[in-house]
């Protein structure tokens, strides 16, 4: 009898200890955008309305625990903290080449009908404690690996990107096609973090628009999920020896098919992209870098068996890549590893479309660019220098 009731005295204390202490729900995230040297943007998503911020601080090489210095930011919105279920919150005044550790805290909104007395439930950490570095334009090396073309296929996706070097990668890039529509928000966030979920919450993710993320009835919130310095899905960064462009071809077939149901005005886009590129390679942090390189979804080939929005790009972004020093251009798009030199189609660079079933693993140097694509297996299929 004595045993029981131990017991049942027991479970009491165990039930009282937890009892309002259950995790925030966070549905996806968080995963990291737009970072550079001094600022990092943090997203994730939750079931209910909350109002959520990120605790952040330097990583001293201790425990999160053993720290009580986290400084907390919130995303506001003109003089407003904001909560509802989708989150994003950029952090500035970071230090470059620095690691930070964080995690997402909030607490359920319960009640907002009066506008002079939200009701909140208890403070809840929804995340565990997470790592993010800033960049670096003085790094004496560049490195990342890069998968594409993923279509909805979670587990091979997620068995790629589980085998990248995590002591050496910077960020992560996902070069288009990780789906093949958007219907809803949701399934872009889902197919896209959901199977890289732990790898998204500490590396930066340098997301470059394939032309399925253009389709679908939600296509268009791709663009909060993907924050940029631009506010486009084109832009540029830097890392180290690298300056990157980061292209958007748009979608592969004429504006006028009937396959997009009179909703595409990619001409008009690709035509301002354009005229932001002449601009872009013009800047100090473009030109004086060691490296250039062009990370974009489809690939700049032309000749008499290109789709459209190829023989454009090549009839006017070649040009100016040209005359930019671009030395590598990374794409996808075509589900099979290919590579067309300086020469083939106008380009003065080398282009490289990664296949659908392999991750390109990419590391460059001041004098140096190296490229190796890798299957589920580990096993190394392609290799090049330049």
């Amino acid at each position: 009898m004595k045993r029981f009731v131990l017991f049942f005295i027991m479970m009491a204390v165990s039930v009282s200890v937890n009892a309002g202490t259950d995790p925030m729900e966070i549905v996806y995230g968080p995963w990291i955008q737009n970072v550079t040297e001094n600022s990092v943007t943090i997203l994730w998503t939750t079931e209910e309305k909350t109002l959520s911020w990120v605790e952040m601080s330097r990583d001293e090489g201790t425990t999160w625990y053993q720290q009580d210095n986290h400084t907390r930011y919130f995303e506001v919105i003109s003089g407003r903290k904001y909560y509802g279920t989708f989150h994003r919150v950029t952090i500035n005044g970071l230090d470059k080449a620095t690691t930070y550790q964080y995690r997402i805290v909030g607490k359920p909104v319960t009640d907002d009908s009066n506008p002079y007395a939200i009701a909140y439930g208890a403070e809840r950490a929804g995340t565990g404690v997470h790592k993010v570095k800033t960049l670096d334009y003085n790094a004496q090396t560049c490195c990342f690996p890069m998968v594409n073309d993923m279509h909805f296929d979670d587990e091979k996706y997620s068995k790629l990107m589980d085998g990248m070097d995590k002591k050496k990668a910077d960020f992560i890039v996902l070069n288009g096609d990780i789906i093949s529509f958007s219907n809803a928000q949701d399934t872009l966030i889902r197919h896209t973090f959901g199977p890289i979920s732990e790898i998204a919450a500490d590396f930066p993710v340098i997301y470059a628009r394939g032309n399925h993320e253009g389709r679908g009835a939600e296509w268009y919130l791709a663009r909060e999920a993907f924050p940029s310095n631009t506010g486009e899905f084109y832009f540029s960064f830097r890392q180290g020896p690298v300056a990157f462009l980061v292209l958007d071809a748009g979608e592969d077939k004429p504006d006028s098919d009937p396959e997009y149901s009179d909703q595409a005005a990619f001409d008009q886009y690709r035509a301002e992209e354009l005229e932001w590129l002449k601009k872009v390679v013009e800047t100090p942090e473009f030109k004086n870098a060691p490296q250039k390189v062009v990370i974009m979804h489809i690939p700049a080939f032309d000749g008499p068996s290109a789709w459209y929005s190829q023989h454009w790009i090549a009839k006017n972004f070649t040009p100016v890549l040209n005359k930019a020093g671009v030395k590598l251009m990374l794409s996808g798009h075509h589900h099979q590893y290919i590579v067309a030199k300086p020469g083939e189609f106008g380009n003065d660079f080398t282009i490289v479309t990664n296949g659908c079933n392999e991750r390109l693993d990419f590391e460059a140097t001041a004098s140096s660019i190296s490229i190796r694509t890798v299957d589920v297996n580990g096993r190394v299929i392609n290799s090049m220098n330049l």
